[in-house]
């Protein structure tokens, strides 16, 4: 996938840089938040102790936030995008993603209503690395 920044996306990632004094790697719309991913080591100096700076800029934007370390593994990634959410293990065959969960609970929290949810995350995964599908089972 493409990516595609405008100037509402582009004013946001200096912002983020500025207060956070981090280097962004990518930023983008997600479920109605603001999606921002960064190199893994830059997570807690972009969120601040106790979660004061992603709050200071929540609060200047209006919308939620969510901060994603960058892994070049695609299996730590997908972890750490959907955290909380808790997975039993991830499998890469051929392209496609097989997601493991402990729960039909969790399943559905992955899946969400009318697969949107696992849409968007195959969306956002095949930003960063070369998927045709996934799957939770």
């Amino acid at each position: 996938m493409k990516k595609v920044y405008d100037a509402e996306l582009i004013k946001y990632m200096a912002l983020f840089e500025k207060i956070g004094n981090v280097n962004i790697k990518d930023i983008f719309q997600y479920n109605g938040m603001l999606c921002c991913v960064v190199d893994k080591e830059n997570v807690s100096k972009l969120v601040g102790p106790q979660g004061i700076r992603i709050k200071k800029i929540q609060d200047m934007i209006k919308k939620k936030v969510k901060v994603v370390g960058y892994s070049s593994g695609i299996k730590e990634f997908v972890k750490d995008f959907i955290y909380p959410i808790e997975i039993i293990d991830i499998e890469e065959n051929n392209g496609e993603l097989i997601i493991s969960c402990e729960d039909n609970k969790t399943k559905g929290l992955l899946i969400g209503r009318g697969r949107q949810g696992l849409t968007n995350l195959h969306n956002v995964v095949s930003r960063y690395f070369k998927i045709n599908n996934i799957k939770v089972k």
